[in-house]
């Protein structure tokens, strides 16, 4: 069977949002207009009230209407310059080593796919798992399509990676920041809590669970 390593992004590989930094920087290069910033916080409103919250985090309103192929050229651009300087060498020597004891090394995040790839690249993983965004003839409608990447989504993906790729998650590891990462990090032998948010580390203490710093 398979062993993999399994990492968050946001928060683990670097120590900031990348989805939030980009949206700044779409802003910065007036890729995102007023209209856009409008429309977003109209949809999340409207998915507040209705008691809805996950779907506040899939909201991607702000990319409405713009050319699929001009985001992606962006987020690379974004993260060569911006993003890559980030990346903690700590987690880099960390993904090194397991890849030499013959870990497969999964990306895992909740940001969008482009960032995912540049990330799975620059870091040498096997496989990045991301956002996916919903678009009709090459134009973003502002909406994701697949299964997001977070919370009870990331423990789904997981399990279904095992089965399709015959994972022994008994003997795989897993790295994440946040206690909503608990869900899928729990279905490996051997989780780490990197840069863990205080409950995460509560948890981890609890559970004598693995800690880290990146």
């Amino acid at each position: 069977m398979k062993k993999v390593a399994i990492f968050d992004i946001d928060g683990t590989l670097i120590k900031v949002s990348s989805e939030r930094q980009f949206f700044k920087y779409l802003i910065a290069e007036r890729i995102v207009t007023t209209k856009d910033i409008l429309r977003v916080v109209k949809v999340s409103l409207y998915r507040i009230l209705n008691l809805n919250n996950l779907q506040v985090r899939k909201n991607k309103h702000y990319l409405k209407g713009k050319k699929a192929d001009i985001i992606v050229q962006a987020a690379k651009t974004f993260f060569n310059e911006k993003l890559s300087p980030l990346i903690s060498t700590k987690a880099l020597e960390e993904i090194r080593c397991l890849k030499g004891k013959g870990y497969t090394i999964i990306l895992l995040s909740g940001t969008l796919v482009p960032f995912v790839e540049c990330f799975k690249d620059y870091c040498k993983a096997d496989m990045g798992i991301g956002t996916h965004l919903e678009s009709e003839n090459g134009t973003l409608t502002g909406e994701i399509k697949g299964t997001y990447a977070y919370n009870n989504g990331k423990a789904d993906i997981v399990k279904k990676l095992a089965k399709e790729y015959n994972i022994d998650l008994s003997n795989s590891y897993s790295y994440a920041n946040q206690y909503v990462d608990v869900k899928f990090m729990r279905l490996t032998g051997f989780p780490v809590a990197v840069n863990a948010s205080p409950m995460l580390r509560l948890y981890a203490r609890r559970n004598n669970w693995c800690m880290a710093t990146f």
